[in-house]
């Protein structure tokens, strides 16, 4: 069953929420920290994610069409699939951006977040969420509905939060 626009609002605020709310908790002096076991500091992970979060409002508000031969949401398992096997390492193709220290604090990062998210949710609302986006295609899913890509957003969040909770770890082993 496709699920309705208010249940997509809630699943990505919750995910927001839990986002924010985990990197809320690291020490300001351990964002910007590596170890020799990462190659990123917690603040690379989240600002990665908000970068891939901006291009996605734009595939959103971009053209799209009807869906054909396929469910709306049919993609949305294998995208929970890929990302949540914690265990296996996704392979990327590039490397991913960040903006390399862009953001100095939580307070600023977590207002930039929240807007973006906003304006996500916003596009939701106004454009059919069960119609295909056309103007990028994701290099291992093809081209995603708005469903499809706001769940992407979700998943690829969760996945981050695993790296940020390793990083911070690693940091604490360092200590």
């Amino acid at each position: 069953m496709v699920p309705d626009i208010h249940k997509l609002c809630t699943d990505l605020d919750n995910n927001t929420r839990l986002f924010l709310d985990i990197l809320d908790t690291v020490p300001p002096g351990k964002l910007q920290q590596t170890s020799e076991q990462t190659a990123w500091c917690i603040m690379d992970c989240a600002e990665h994610v908000l970068i891939y979060e901006q291009q996605v409002v734009k595939v959103l508000q971009g053209t799209s069409s009807p869906v054909k031969d396929r469910a709306p949401n049919s993609k949305v398992n294998d995208i929970s699939h890929s990302f949540l096997e914690f265990d296996k390492r996704l392979q990327v193709q590039g490397d991913p951006d960040t903006l390399q220290g862009g953001f100095k604090n939580i307070a600023d990062f977590s207002k930039a977040f929240r807007q973006n998210r906003e304006e996500i949710k916003a596009v939701l609302q106004q454009e059919p969420i069960d119609q295909v986006c056309n103007d990028m295609e994701h290099p291992v899913f093809g081209f995603l509905t708005r469903i499809e890509w706001a769940y992407y957003l979700i998943y690829h969040t969760e996945r981050h939060l695993q790296q940020i909770n390793r990083i911070e770890a690693s940091l604490e082993n360092m200590g």
